[in-house]
């Protein structure tokens, strides 16, 4: 019976479609995966620095790597803006993300060096790095 439980414990654990993201309460449903390792060289050298979110935002919108993008606070920078595909969203001190979809329903959808995410809108920051 033991043995049963725990095989049925396990199976559960493994089927989980969600998992925790480390801002808050958002919960991610993860549609493509990246790894570190297939990260560009610089954004290798940010990810050991501390993380390669500014780095890998930066090469989506410039199609470069910029050294001072690299930390999520220096994205404030930009002008703010309403969220919308083409912006960067800003979690003041800790990630910065492209935005690719408004989904109208209080979410948006960023993709980020890890994975595609859905998370929703609230205190996030919204900047628009074309202006």
């Amino acid at each position: 019976m033991r043995v049963l439980l725990a095989a049925l414990i396990f199976c559960v654990s493994l089927s989980a479609p969600a998992m925790a993201w480390p801002f808050g309460d958002r919960e991610i449903k993860h549609q493509v995966h990246y790894s570190h390792n297939n990260l560009p060289a610089p954004c290798g050298v940010a990810a050991r620095l501390g993380g390669p979110c500014g780095c890998w935002a930066s090469i989506h919108f410039f199609g470069h790597s910029v050294r001072e993008l690299w930390l999520a606070n220096n994205w404030l920078r930009f002008p703010r803006t309403s969220p919308a595909a083409g912006t960067a969203t800003v979690w003041p001190g800790r990630h910065v993300a492209p935005v690719i979809a408004n989904n109208g329903d209080g979410t948006i959808t960023v993709a980020d060096s890890w994975a595609t995410h859905r998370v929703r809108i609230a205190h996030l920051i919204f900047v628009d790095p074309h202006r």
